[in-house]
């Protein structure tokens, strides 16, 4: 009762694993023996894609007052800004993320049958990738039986504090099996690194580095998080200095354009997407602190105007007069899918400094940070911004632990729009900053006073299917994602 499913990639049939107990109408008697490379390609694919095209990750740049809806819209009480979820909210997040996590775990098993370490090393890495978001966005969720197909059609969920020491612990195998000179990958079939290996290991360190700033706010948890960023140092590849980003060859055809691009655009370069718009917060924050990043993240209007929306107004401006994505975040067609910035790097490296887990010098890592954030968006030398007297925008002329952090998390928030949206909601349910991001003024907010959910709610498809193991009693204002104090 295992098979492969079968997927179509420019005119190679590939296969993916559709064996978990999320796939109950799968042929049994069809089987594939997919070429693990071709797999990965599809695999960083999916993964990219999903960063950006699903509509509660939307709804979560939403949250963070990076986008708003357009007032051709009329408001009612489903809409993401009214704050309210159900079971359903989180569905196809939930099943895309597994079906992916069953491509990677078909990598990993059939790489490592035939002792292919890069393939080993690039599946244990995005596993790794895929479940700190899950865990991010729902904490506790199926882990060790998640993927065993028949074997377990009702897998536990696991505690999201061990998940997480177990992906440090696979993040590190990974690193392991890069280092190995007959490690060797595809260089066009890697469409996230080209099959360069030390940029894998980079790649391992920094998300391994955010998972430890994740907790660093827990009780109790400094000489674990010390002891992990010791042992990253230890295996001396370092951190990623550019973004790590997809391409498998974007173009302008149906299907295979950049995911945000495609999300905006269609293949004759008409604008579609007539339903999202700039928010006014980001464009606010800007001009008062000498920002020109909002003239790359959003587009002026007819009038040359920068004209954002207030998340959950009644009378927001219309399509034809509320800025759209600007070319900064639509650059062409063909460019690159984010999964993590080089300006993440940066910032995590700053704060991990701040909070003496690292010996570096944090400001000189926050104007790095900045700089990359720039560089993306095609906005120029940041300089002048980060030398101002200002503490928004400088971290050298702050002068306290709390000044400094927020600034920290300011420029990396600014760095997210739009790129990163699930690492700023992270920040915000962690440190509670930016402490002056807009709450929505929704008509029907849910609750009173509002407030941004902390998870997402787990799915309709586990109730119905998996009941005896969904944890029960959550609450999306109440219940805690664990690393959060």
């Amino acid at each position: 009762m295992k098979k492969l499913s079968i997927i179509l990639i420019t005119a190679v049939i590939l296969s993916g694993c559709a064996k978990s107990f999320y796939d109950v109408n799968n042929n049994p008697n069809v089987t594939t023996n997919a070429s693990v490379d071709l797999v990965l390609a599809n695999a960083l694919k999916v993964t990219a894609q999903q960063q950006i095209t699903n509509g509660s990750y939307q709804t979560v740049t939403e949250w963070m007052n990076y986008w708003a809806p357009s007032g051709s819209y009329a408001i009612n009480a489903s809409d993401g800004a009214s704050y309210k979820q159900t079971t359903d909210f989180a569905g196809g997040i939930w099943n895309n993320y597994y079906r992916n996590l069953e491509d990677y775990d078909y990598i990993e098993k059939t790489a490592t049958a035939s002792a292919n370490y890069f393939y080993i090393g690039a599946a244990k890495t995005m596993k790794a990738f895929v479940y700190s978001q899950l865990v991010d966005m729902f904490n506790n969720v199926p882990y060790s039986e998640a993927l065993l197909g028949v074997g377990n059609l009702n897998p536990k969920y696991d505690d999201a504090k061990a998940i997480y020491e177990d992906l440090s612990i696979q993040l590190k195998a990974a690193v392991v099996l890069f280092k190995r000179a007959d490690a060797v990958g595809s260089t066009t079939q890697d469409v996230l690194f080209s099959g360069v290996n030390s940029k894998w290991i980079q790649f391992c360190n920094t998300l391994r580095l955010r998972l430890l700033m994740h907790q660093s706010l827990m009780v109790g948890r400094g000489a674990y998080i010390q002891a992990e960023i010791n042992d990253i140092a230890a295996n001396t590849g370092g951190y990623l200095t550019a973004d790590a980003a997809v391409n498998p060859g974007y173009s302008n055809s149906a299907g295979k354009q950049n995911p945000l691009y495609g999300f905006c655009y269609n293949t004759a370069g008409t604008f579609t997407q007539d339903f999202w718009r700039a928010n006014k917060y980001p464009i606010t924050f800007s001009l008062a602190n000498g920002d020109p990043r909002y003239t790359r993240w959003y587009a002026a209007n007819g009038s040359g105007n920068y004209v954002g929306n207030v998340l959950g107004a009644t009378n927001n401006a219309v399509g034809s007069v509320a800025s759209v994505f600007g070319p900064g975040l639509l650059q062409s067609v063909s460019q690159s899918a984010i999964l993590i910035t080089g300006a993440e790097s940066y910032f995590l490296q700053a704060e991990a400094g701040l909070r003496s887990f690292m010996a570096n010098s944090p400001g000189t890592l926050v104007n790095s940070g900045i700089q990359s954030s720039f560089t993306y968006l095609g906005a120029g030398s940041a300089a002048s911004y980060y030398s101002q007297n200002n503490k928004q925008t400088n971290y050298s002329v702050c002068t306290t632990t709390a000044e400094r952090l927020a600034c920290i998390i300011r420029q990396k928030w600014c760095a997210f729009n739009t790129t990163t949206p699930l690492e700023a909601w992270s920040d915000y349910r962690r440190t509670g900053l930016p402490a002056d991001l807009p709450l929505s003024i929704h008509p029907q907010i849910d609750q009173l006073p509002p407030s941004i959910p902390t998870r997402f709610l787990y799915v309709t498809n586990e109730f119905n299917t998996n009941a005896a193991n969904v944890p029960t009693g959550i609450n999306y204002h109440t219940s805690k994602i664990f690393w959060m104090p």
